[in-house]
């Protein structure tokens, strides 16, 4: 089935008719394959969410499925990495295109040419489960990069690679579930950002992040590793904060705003 746009307001693009599309799809949207999604579906429409400038789109331009949701590649240089809401990388664009970027600019979320230097945690013969580590790296000198059997993937293990360095895109492992269905791991993933990560379970955290702000700490106190939301005056606030580190404890112990 063919999709072409119909109507066009602002970011909004619909398409009349039934489509083939499904709710929360991610789509490429006219010539220029714009980046959408499928935000509302009936019989007489189609309405897609296009997150990029919609100047210049006109009506009968196409619009292309990609059979999935909106998803993120999850992987090492993820960190390192400079991003627009989308994913996309915002340094690789700039050395194509230049400090203006144009519409409708595609480059890999993790470069696929990088090589990381991967130690394999299993073994042929291992059992995995959901979020089981089967093989690290290091994402910067601090931090190490740990790869988890995704949520819905379990399996005895048939191969592995040895430890080296690979790119993103090279297999790992490779298992084989109950069903016969073989897996084959990489060092990223793909996982659709309207869908949680699942967890096993809630940890908590008994150190408090001192913030500075008097009715912040005292009314509405703050865990170290945890989240926080609010206005753009309390974000701010919180973005100034400093923190100093315990060469002791290797963490960062106390904080002082300069508000």
């Amino acid at each position: 089935m063919k999709n072409t746009i119909y109507s066009i307001n602002g970011p909004v693009v619909t398409i009349k008719g039934k489509t083939d599309l499904e709710m929360m799809e991610m789509v490429y949207v006219g010539k220029a394959r714009l980046v959408g999604e499928v935000i509302r579906m009936n019989d007489k429409e189609t309405t897609i969410q296009v997150y990029e400038e919609t100047g210049g789109l006109k009506a009968g331009e196409p619009v292309e499925s990609t059979g999935g949701p909106l998803s993120v590649t999850l992987g090492p240089g993820i960190l390192r990495n400079i991003y627009d809401g989308i994913q996309r990388p915002l340094p690789a664009i700039e050395q194509h295109m230049g400090s203006f970027i144009e519409r409708g600019a595609h480059e890999p979320s993790l470069d696929e040419a990088a090589k990381w230097d991967v130690t394999v945690t299993v073994k042929t013969g291992d059992t995995l489960t959901a979020g089981q580590i089967y093989a690290t790296c290091p994402e910067t000198p601090a931090i190490e990069h740990r790869c988890m059997v995704p949520p819905t993937v379990s399996g005895t293990v048939t191969w592995v690679a040895d430890n080296g360095s690979y790119t993103v895109n090279e297999p790992i492992v490779k298992l084989t579930d109950a069903k016969g269905k073989e897996h084959t791991l990489t060092l990223c993933q793909k996982w659709p950002i309207r869908t949680p990560r699942p967890s096993a379970e809630r940890m908590t955290s008994p150190r408090p992040l001192i913030t500075g702000q008097r009715v912040i700490d005292t009314m509405f106190p703050l865990a170290k590793g945890g989240t926080v939301s609010g206005n753009v005056y309390f974000e701010g606030d919180l973005a100034r904060v400093l923190y100093f580190g315990n060469p002791l404890e290797k963490t960062a112990t106390a904080s002082w705003s300069l508000s």
